[in-house]
């Protein structure tokens, strides 16, 4: 017996308030048919919670649950974060100070819980009922925590796009002996975005009546194309009601007074002209001959790849040239343009340290970093690849710093193709 008052309560806040405003919509709606009322839809956006808290712990047990006397004080802060329109989700904070049913002291009550906000009526446009359930961790006198389940129905009160008023009333389930306890919340819920404005009637469609010619007062019609004159841009010529009776003698969709060739179809953007016909111009290719090349690469070209291979330097573990690179990559470069029948493979590698597939993925990015460098000084790509190898091709150990330190490089390899 001890939920029955509770119940009866709670259903008469949920079903009495919704009807009353009900009838006042339906009576401001009849009291005028041509004006729409403000329609106020639920809250679709978050909200701070402010509301005065009164809570009961002695009424559960001693069968009078709305003896206000014994009720005591508190308050609720929180968020409320719309889901969907049927579903809100609110986090409560709530503080109170009251009298436990074992003792006449006052003990401080802080709870925070995790609340789910369901609205399956939809019966008013200024108020929203809905049902509230969810759980929360309850802390008395600063150390004693328990679990709660929150349990009860609510309502929301329209005021305008900022503002609701919040009035709910809860059963809270305490998981610790002679915990259960009534709440009554009482506040406003502040928006923190505007609602959606009140709807605009639109007006009804114009029908499109045909054009009736007054026999008192006929429109005159000079070229006969069912367009009067007043309404007609070419009066004296027939034409087309979706060119405001001008002619489209081409009918290439331009009427006549804008199509610069109004005989000939064209395109809009030749302004109704046809394109003029491309003569394709035959040109002969100068042939040039090769030069001769040698079998052999100088030995001086020689000493600049292999000091490329231990001068090019990247900033650690990434594929970023450093500044004093870009000397013996610019000698390269000048290599390549020099010896235009030469091409080049860049290859890059690295040492054994991390894993094979970052090693192999760093040593393709490096010889990119120089395949884009030397393109950006001028040398074709036709005639540059790259390649990467990662830790696959070492030469030297990698037990020490010093061999690893020769194992990271990119060479720079010279071939006749």
């Amino acid at each position: 017996m001890k939920y029955t008052t509770f119940l009866l309560a709670s259903l008469l806040l949920w079903t009495v308030t919704p009807t009353l405003f009900s009838q006042e919509d339906s009576e401001n709606t009849q009291s005028d048919s041509t004006v729409q009322d403000t329609v106020y839809e639920k809250s679709e956006v978050p909200g701070i919670i402010v509301k005065k808290l009164l809570v009961d712990y002695n009424g559960p047990f001693d069968g009078e649950p709305f003896d206000f006397i014994k009720w005591n004080g508190g308050f609720e802060l929180g968020v409320r974060l719309p889901i969907n329109y049927y579903l809100n989700i609110a986090i409560p904070f709530k503080a109170s100070s009251v009298s436990l049913p074992e003792t006449s002291k006052n003990v401080n009550i802080f709870s925070l819980d995790l609340q789910g906000q369901v609205f399956p009526l939809q019966t008013s446009k200024r108020l929203q009922p809905y049902m509230v359930a969810g759980i929360g961790g309850v802390l008395e006198n600063g150390s004693d925590l328990s679990l709660a389940i929150p349990a009860g129905l609510g309502a929301n009160l329209h005021i305008n796009h900022r503002i609701d008023l919040n009035l709910e009333l809860a059963y809270r389930f305490g998981f610790k002996d002679n915990r259960d306890n009534y709440q009554l919340g009482i506040g406003f819920i502040y928006n923190l975005d505007d609602r959606d404005m009140p709807r605009p009637v639109m007006p009804p469609p114009v029908e499109e009546k045909p054009l009736v010619q007054d026999p008192m007062n006929p429109l005159v019609d000079s070229d006969g194309d069912g367009i009067p004159d007043i309404y007609d841009l070419c009066p004296n010529t027939p034409g087309l009601a979706e060119f405001m009776g001008c002619p489209d003698s081409d009918g290439d969709g331009i009427p006549d007074h804008l199509d610069r060739c109004p005989n000939q179809p064209g395109p809009l953007e030749n302004h109704g002209c046809p394109w003029p016909e491309k003569v394709e111009e035959v040109v002969e290719e100068e042939v040039i001959e090769p030069e001769p090349v040698a079998d052999e690469i100088p030995e001086e070209i020689k000493e600049v790849l292999d000091l490329a291979m231990k001068d090019v330097q990247f900033d650690l573990g990434r594929a970023t040239l450093r500044p004093e690179s870009f000397g013996i990559l610019n000698q390269i470069a000048a290599i390549m343009e020099e010896y235009p029948q030469y091409q080049l493979r860049i290859s890059g590698h690295t040492d054994n340290i991390g894993s094979a597939t970052n090693n192999q993925r760093l040593s393709e990015q490096r010889a990119r970093s120089c395949y884009e460098y030397l393109a950006s000084r001028g040398v074709s790509t036709a005639r540059m690849s790259f390649v990467g190898f990662g830790e696959s091709k070492p030469i030297d150990t990698n037990d020490t710093p010093r061999g690893r330190s020769n194992n990271r490089r990119v060479e720079f390899h010279l071939y006749i193709d």
